[in-house]
Parts: C-alpha cells; sequence; structure tokens
C-alpha cells in the first residue's frame, strides 16, 4: 500500500510574497486580483494603472475603485472592459 503524503503545515517567509511574479485573477468583468503589485501608479474611475515587475498593467473601464490593497496585492472593483500590459 502506498504511504500517504501529508503536510504539517504551510511555513512562508514574508520574501516569498515579495518575490512572486505578477498574478491576476478575474472574475468576470466586475472585478481582479493582482498580485505582484509594487505601487499604483494612476488612479481614476476610469483607469487603474498598477507598476509591477519592469512593467506596467493597465485596467480600464467605467466605475473602477480599489476595494483591498497591500503592499503586494490589490482588489480592482467595476466594469473592466480591457486590461493591457506595457513597459
Amino acid at each position: 500500500m502506498p504511504k500517504e503524503n501529508k503536510k504539517e503545515g504551510f511555513k512562508f517567509s514574508p520574501m516569498d510574497f515579495l518575490s512572486k511574479k505578477c498574478h491576476i485573477e478575474l472574475d468576470g468583468n466586475t472585478s481582479a486580483v493582482l498580485e505582484g503589485s509594487k505601487g499604483v501608479l494612476e488612479y481614476s474611475t476610469e483607469c487603474i494603472r498598477v507598476l509591477v515587475e519592469s512593467y506596467v498593467v493597465s485596467f480600464n473601464g467605467s466605475s473602477l475603485t480599489l476595494k483591498c490593497i497591500s503592499p503586494t496585492a490589490l482588489t480592482i472593483e467595476g466594469s473592466i472592459l480591457s486590461i493591457s500590459f506595457s513597459d
């Protein structure tokens, strides 16, 4: 009978979160969670621009708001019409 692998628990270092690459998770076109943020560059109801790694992610739409923000992640809600990447 094969042994079952069990983990005692997850152990994270703060550097695990700071060194991760950009990850975007969408819930339809009304919510986006972006991990790997290095700062918000622009914030309006039509455009939110975020620095990640060495590029910028832009969320365009209407009624955009930042619902949750931490040093490395943020949640954007509203009507997201497009997401673009630039240098």
